[in-house]
């Protein structure tokens, strides 16, 4: 994630005050882990806000005014509850907080269980950057978040990934004239398969603006490389144009073909350099 998407992230967990914070935790958690996460009814936990792993007990720490005082009598309350209803069938366990860990908190916790882990809002919100794009976005919509805040991030990411993967640079000069998309989409595909693709093209205009300013972000050299990898992983397909797009994408996608989201923007970018005439039949206006 870039600064800001970290940043507005950090505000979040940071607002998140006693039940809410466990209550997005345990969202968080049931998106990272699925079903090697268990929650836990808030009236019934005996010391338990949630299981990791079938093994690990979880303590969450987020008080309206953090006090190291406070800190101590309700980690330390959780470890009794925890050591007297958990600890002989679940050996591990972790405190977790939405505020940085002190090396005062780290020792305390320590002395309670020295093997004990803790987990603050940093490594929180690094344990999200991690996650595949589809999940980032899960968590920033459980927690009621604009997801927009990684739009720019990801197709940062989906840009830079097919320049390190790019194998061949030839000049391609950009197209600046208009395109008549429409007239444009009929040549390139079959009949049955126009309205459809002209649907998706909508959809992604949305995007378009902020694929641009991407673009124009990186170096002419790193530009020319980009437009190149697109356009030679196409002409090395077969097929008709909707199977060439689609295995193109997966193509550039790579390990990442089961990230939806990642997907989707990387799409997007490919139908947008389609639109710029980097491929595909050219309209007799665009031929001129």
């Amino acid at each position: 994630m870039d600064n800001i998407a970290r940043s507005v992230l950090n505000n979040k967990i940071d607002s998140l005050k006693a039940t809410y914070f466990q209550d997005s935790l345990d969202k968080i958690f049931l998106t990272i882990y699925g079903d090697d996460f268990t929650r836990i009814k808030q009236k019934q936990d005996k010391g338990s806000d949630g299981i990791l792993n079938g093994d690990t007990i979880i303590a969450a720490y987020a008080p309206e005014k953090y006090t190291l005082a406070d800190f101590k009598k309700k980690v330390g309350a959780d470890y009794e509850s925890y050591k007297k209803n958990w600890k002989s069938t679940h050996p591990e366990w972790l405190v977790v907080c939405n505020l940085e860990m002190t090396s005062s908190m780290k020792k305390f916790v320590n002395s309670l269980k020295p093997d004990s882990k803790t987990m603050c809002i940093e490594s929180l919100i690094e344990l999200i950057r991690t996650q595949t794009w589809t999940k980032k976005k899960m968590i920033f919509q459980s927690l009621d978040m604009p997801d927009t805040y990684l739009s720019n991030d990801l197709l940062s990411v989906v840009i830079d990934d097919i320049l390190n993967i790019s194998d061949s640079v030839k000049t391609i000069q950009p197209y600046e004239k208009p395109l008549y998309i429409e007239d444009k989409v009929k040549l390139n595909l079959k009949s049955d398969q126009v309205d459809l693709f002209l649907d998706e093209y909508e959809e992604y205009l949305t995007l378009f603006s902020s694929i641009k300013a991407v673009v124009k972000d990186h170096d002419p050299n790193s530009v020319q490389a980009l437009r190149s990898k697109i356009r030679v992983t196409y002409l090395g397909l077969s097929g008709d144009f909707s199977n060439k797009i689609q295995i193109m994408c997966e193509t550039l996608c790579g390990v990442k073909i089961n990230d939806d989201i990642y997907c989707y923007h990387m799409r997007a970018v490919v139908v947008y350099f389609f639109e710029q005439c980097l491929f595909g039949i050219k309209t007799p206006a665009e031929a001129v």
